[in-house]
This record gives C-alpha cells, structure tokens and sequence, in this order.
C-alpha cells in the first residue's frame, strides 16, 4: 500500500502534527527518513506531565530534559505558535521559569500559550510583554510580581483557579489587553482591593465570578457564563446579551433574582439556569412579562430540575409566555433520573402545560 501521507508537503504534515502531544510528535522521526527531522519544525509545542508523578524526581529530570532538548534542537528557521505547558511538580521549578521564557524567545512569534503550573512556579513577567499573543490561558497558579501588562493583540483570556497576589491589581491587569473578545476569570481569588475596571469594549464572550469582576465590565457581550449571580449584581442592563448561562442559590436568592435577570436582558434567546438549593413557598409572577421572554427567549434549560412545585410553576410560565419558545430542557440528576415512577410523573406533568409555542419542544436529559 502507497504511504500517500508521507507524500504530503512538510507544510501539511508539520500542521497536522501540531495537533499531537510533542511527545508523540517526537516518536514519529522513527517512522522513516521522511520523518526524521520533521519535528523540529512543527509550529507546536505540548508539553503535559502526568498526574500522580510529581515527587519522582526521575520522571521530573526526563520531563525537563524532554522540553529542553525539544527547545533547543528546534529549526531556528521555524518559528512556533503554540506552547503548552501542562507541570504541576515543584521539582526544579527555577529551570521550568527558565524554559518558559527560553519558548517565549525562541519563539519569535508566540500566538497562543497555555500554562498549568504548580502555584510555587513563577510566571516569568516576559509573558505579560509578549506583545505577539493572542490566547492565554493561565491556570491553577499563582501571580505576583507584576508590575507591567502589555498585550495589545490579546484577543482569549482565560484564568482558571488563579490567586492573585496583593501586589497584582486584577483592574490592572485587564487594563493592559483591551481588545479582548473572550474573557474567563473563574475560581480566582484576589488580596487587592482595587475594584476600578477598565471598561472592554470588543468583549463579545464572558465567563465570571460577579464578585470579582463585576457585570458593568461585561455588559456588552453577546455570551456570559456567570458564577453564583445575586440580584445585587445587577447593577446595569445587558442590552447586546443573546446565551447566558448562570447557577442561582435559590434557597437566599429565589426565583424573584431568575425573572430580575430576565428583565436585565431585554434580546435574551438562550437560557441555562443551575438550580441549587430548595425553593421557597410562593412564586411572585410579575405584572408583566419581560420583554425578553415574550418575544426572544427561544431555549431554555433548567439545570439539576427536581420536579418541585416551584420548578414546576417557573417551567409552566416559561411555557405560556415564550411566543417564539423552541425548546425547554430539563436536566434531572441521575438518581431521580433512574427513579423511573417519579420521573415518568415529571415528563407527565410538564407534558400537560399549555405552551403558547406550537414549535416547542420538551426535552429530558441525564446528568
């Protein structure tokens, strides 16, 4: 059988390895001559040590002299775009700073990077001057010791489980990548008391903590994921809002914060609620229907749905008042889920609601 691939230009082959782990891309220069030296000119670099290995101090030296070799062996012709580096291990963690700003300079041109560090590794500050990046993902780490942020073509950025130390300003931060598109700070902790935002005007996707960056800097985007939303987040209108996403503690909060977040969004077709928590005694509907709901709303999901009488009420006015409503989902954690009586009692009852929406849908699904 003809090796067609192997006929492919480097171009294309390189391209296709880019989407390998480099340990694998590394295995391949064994395949033929053909691949011998096809490697070093891949415009990628993933790097993921395993879980469980992180006090075997051989396995750490091999993972390390791993991505030296990788990066100093590299065509110096080639410039690469992507670096990940997946290391949670404290393990030599002075080298590991090292080879982070030894990618970013061998690099040349570094679009998107990537970083899971132990939260005793530093994030060298050469990262925040990389003035190439356009994605950066940064999580489970720390950040301290910054004092300068300058990415002016950073479009994604995502910060997952970050503390950020009293001597970084999130504000600040944000302040030094302001054509940002696609923003996450999720499970981030910050010392400072700063609360001075910088408005983002190109932000089109948001996922947040309202607690640490509050809505009035998002409310341009078309898609929020919001964490724990509570009525007194809603401070401004989301006018330009298409999908939200968002978990309410309904045991503090109440269907009353669901339906002052429907009037907030006022172009709203796509809706994700986590319920968490019991409902209280009475469903307060208002005098009017919001705008969104009447003439927008066209999905919408009810996350960890129990089949309670107040679930059950909210569904049933989504139903009567959604014109344009295509499908409403129920999604029922997986005990009363196998409960195959109450949840043929559930699919029963939500089937007999009146739905002001000929085209709507009910659909039930397992968490």
């Amino acid at each position: 059988m003809a090796d067609r691939i192997s006929s492919c230009p480097d171009s294309i082959l390189c391209y296709i390895l880019s989407f390998l782990p480099t340990k694998q891309v590394g295995s391949t220069s064994v395949l033929s001559k053909r691949w011998n030296l096809l490697w070093h000119s891949v415009p990628s670099l993933d790097f993921d040590y395993p879980d469980g290995m992180y006090d075997d101090g051989q396995a750490c030296n091999r993972f390390i002299l791993s991505l030296y070799s990788f990066l100093l062996w590299r065509d110096k012709e080639k410039t690469f775009h992507r670096f990940r580096l997946r290391f949670k291990s404290l393990y030599n963690h002075n080298e590991m700073e090292t080879w982070i700003k030894l990618a970013i300079r061998r690099s040349g041109s570094l679009k998107h990077l990537n970083l899971s560090l132990h939260p005793g590794i530093a994030v060298p500050s050469v990262v925040f001057s990389c003035t190439t990046l356009v994605v950066l993902k940064l999580s489970n780490l720390m950040l301290k010791n910054i004092s300068f942020v300058h990415l002016p073509f950073l479009i994604v950025l995502h910060l997952n489980s970050i503390y950020l130390s009293k001597d970084v300003d999130l504000p600040q931060f944000l302040s030094g990548c302001l054509n940002l598109v696609d923003l996450e700070v999720f499970n981030t902790v910050s010392d400072s008391n700063v609360k001075e935002f910088h408005s983002l005007p190109s932000l089109l996707r948001a996922e947040i903590d309202p607690t640490v960056v509050p809505l009035e800097v998002v409310k341009n985007v078309e898609i929020l994921f919001a964490d724990r939303l509570r009525k007194e987040d809603l401070v401004c209108d989301l006018q330009n809002l298409v999908q939200l996403e968002f978990a309410i503690s309904v045991s503090s909060q109440g269907w009353p914060c669901v339906l002052e977040v429907f009037r907030c969004c006022p172009k709203l077709q796509n809706v994700f609620i986590l319920i968490d928590g019991d409902l209280e005694a009475v469903l307060p509907y208002p005098l009017t229907v919001p705008t969104c709901i009447s003439l927008h709303l066209q999905f919408c999901c009810l996350e960890c749905y129990s089949g309670s009488a107040l679930e059950f009420q909210f569904a049933e006015y989504i139903m009567l008042n959604a014109n344009y409503l295509q499908i409403m989902e129920f999604r029922i954690d997986s005990d009363l889920y196998n409960n195959l009586l109450r949840r043929h009692h559930m699919i029963r009852d939500l089937s007999s609601c009146r739905k002001i929406s000929y085209a709507c849908t009910l659909l039930f699904e397992k968490l």
